[in-house]
């Protein structure tokens, strides 16, 4: 493959996204740029967002649709397309511009029992909540025609993210859509809160592999303030008992901004305490959206110097690059 920009997830991948009015959004993954929403059946093959984005790689241009990845790749680190790329070499599946669904990025409804303060009441009922729209906390659907509308026969890999979607039976819903799902590697966003129950257990024996990223932004009264209306003794005890099932993998996704460089050691240590945890290959940090009020580039210029000089530790991980370089000069 000569097209040095080139995704699989462009063309093997799909993102959906249900809003409370019944219209759906799509991309190729949850990172990309999404559709409009639509009333409009889902056609994976022929979708005009999608084959707008598939043209442009093709030619090997970077899409628009795609900056997130190109941002990280710019700063020194690792984006979601760097990742794929090496799970479908891992996995012997040809890097070729055919439309074999293989990867399903799936995002459950917004009903969440946070109110994390890199999140907002897009995709959190209780944030909704907060500011007096309940609209969200009282969506009850079991309206799956979107499910039907794609073909689930070679699909090889799917994350689920929200919301928090352990939180309700969505993902369960999906994962017994296939039917071949010991070839299936299975993976989720969740904040912890949430054990799950036996069935899900079993079902998750039923598949190749499961990983869990838990989004931790701080341990103690650190991750409470960070990730409002959850307490850390539950989580905290619920990540050790999940870390002990089997076919279950554990890491972290540790968001970082200006509010939590100095919580970023407890928390990689708390993580290197569980067993078989290896936290350079399991720990991972991503910025904030730059777009965010959190991101570096409202810190004066004597705090991003302190930040450098706290994140030093941490100079062997393959993130560090790409934070040092979002915090800037």
């Amino acid at each position: 493959m000569e097209n040095s920009n080139y995704c699989p997830l462009i063309f093997h991948g799909i993102y959906t996204e249900r809003y409370a009015n019944g219209k759906l959004a799509v991309s190729p993954c949850s990172v990309s740029k999404k559709s409009k929403p639509s009333t409009d059946p889902i056609d994976f093959v022929n979708d005009t967002h999608l084959t707008s984005i598939r043209e442009e790689n093709k030619r090997n241009q970077r899409s628009v649709s795609c900056q997130s990845c190109w941002d990280l790749e710019d700063h020194g680190g690792e984006s979601k397309r760097t990742v794929i790329l090496d799970w479908y070499k891992d996995n012997n599946l040809e890097l070729d511009y055919s439309y074999k669904l293989y990867n399903v990025d799936y995002n459950t409804l917004p009903i969440c029992n946070a109110r994390c303060v890199i999140c907002s009441p897009r995709y959190s009922s209780a944030w909704a909540a907060s500011l007096g729209d309940n609209s969200l906390s009282e969506i009850v659907t079991h309206d799956y025609n979107h499910l039907n509308m794609l073909d689930f026969n070679n699909v090889k890999k799917i994350y689920f993210n929200g919301g928090e979607p352990l939180m309700t039976n969505e993902h369960v819903t999906v994962l017994e859509k296939i039917n071949n799902r010991q070839v299936v590697d299975v993976s989720y966003n969740t904040n912890g809160s949430f054990y799950p129950r036996d069935t899900v257990i079993e079902l998750w024996n039923s598949v190749k592999s499961v990983t869990l990223f838990f989004s931790i932004d701080g341990i103690g009264s650190r991750f409470e303030q960070t990730r409002k209306l959850l307490k850390w003794n539950e989580v905290s005890v619920n990540i050790e008992k999940m870390n002990a099932l089997d076919n279950v993998d554990v890491h972290c996704t540790y968001t970082i901004g200006k509010h939590n460089v100095y919580d970023l050691e407890d928390t990689v240590n708390w993580f290197a305490n569980l067993s078989g945890f290896d936290t350079f290959e399991k720990f991972h940090v991503h910025y904030v959206s730059p777009d965010h009020p959190l991101y570096f580039d409202t810190a004066s210029a004597d705090e991003k110097h302190k930040f450098k000089q706290e994140l030093l530790k941490f100079k062997n991980f393959h993130w560090y690059n790409s934070i040092i370089n979002s915090i800037g000069s």
